[in-house]
């Protein structure tokens, strides 16, 4: 399974979407194909931010690999360019393996997959109208077709694209089912599970429900202390009026994470129609 950030929401932040909470974000899981030791040795590349020396490995076994090996290939690439900030890089890596997926069967949940992709890529890059779209598309595919874990995955970046679009309700409710998912299959501990809840957060935060966004964040900060749960925490306590606990936990946040004071407006989200939502 395969963890992308949320680097298509900081992208929106650019394009002039308010700044404040967070959404941790699953771009595409990606069934393992090939062999253990490069899965293992990919992984750690990743997980050490070397992008570079991932791409160059991927690369190297693409040429005459089997087609479902290829596939988890020329995803792993798509996202190491997407890691990097190369969207047209992702997108060129993403064409390759849609003409693969275009041979097999119908039901392959690798469709599933693709549209969830594809569906992050176009809300990477502001278009909130396709995204919803493809992943509209993936989660009703998926309900006949995909594993429960890629289907959770599906509903958690739906969810992210409607709090876009400014429909809370909406993404609670695929939010919560992406987490009960995750939690039945993954476990409690799980890290996927722990951005369900962060997410999850954001939604009710943003839909005004302050008191439920901090009963979700208590549960993440159980699981991990990360900065996207301390920074939500943080605008939630303030929300709270519970100001000096939130300074409290700003203290512990690197300079970079701490989002502008004030930032999350409810008021101004409901004139608007746009979530105030900060990522990394």
């Amino acid at each position: 399974m395969r963890d992308w950030r949320s680097s298509a929401l900081a992208e929106s932040a650019r394009l002039g979407v308010p700044t404040g909470m967070r959404i941790a974000w699953c771009l595409l899981l990606v069934l393992p194909a090939v062999g253990a030791d490069v899965r293992h040795l990919g992984a750690d590349l990743e997980a050490g931010h070397r992008w570079e020396d991932a791409a160059k490995l991927y690369q190297a076994l693409l040429e005459g690999c089997e087609a479902a090996d290829r596939l988890w290939l020329l995803t792993s690439l798509a996202e190491v360019a997407f890691e990097q900030h190369d969207y047209s890089g992702a997108e060129r890596w993403l064409v390759r393996a849609e003409q693969i997926v275009s041979d097999l069967p119908r039901e392959a949940p690798d469709r599933v997959r693709l549209l969830n992709a594809w569906g992050t890529l176009h809300l990477v890059r502001g278009n909130l109208t396709a995204a919803v779209r493809e992943l509209s598309r993936a989660v009703e595919l998926g309900k006949s077709i995909a594993t429960p874990e890629d289907q959770a995955a599906s509903l958690h970046n739906l969810a992210a694209a409607e709090m876009q679009a400014g429909d809370f309700k909406q993404a609670i409710d695929r939010e919560k089912q992406a987490l009960q998912i995750w939690r039945q299959r993954l476990g409690e501990r799980h890290p996927y599970v722990n951005k369900a809840w962060i997410s999850l957060s954001s939604a009710q935060g943003l839909g005004g429900d302050w008191a439920a966004a901090a009963h979700s964040l208590q549960h993440a900060l159980a699981i991990a202390e990360s900065e996207d749960a301390l920074a939500n925490y943080a605008v939630v306590l303030d929300k709270l009026k519970r100001h000096g606990e939130a300074k409290a936990i700003r203290s512990r946040l690197p300079r970079h994470a701490l989002p502008a004071l004030g930032s999350v407006d409810v008021k101004s989200l409901v004139q608007r129609k746009v979530p105030a939502i900060q990522t990394r």
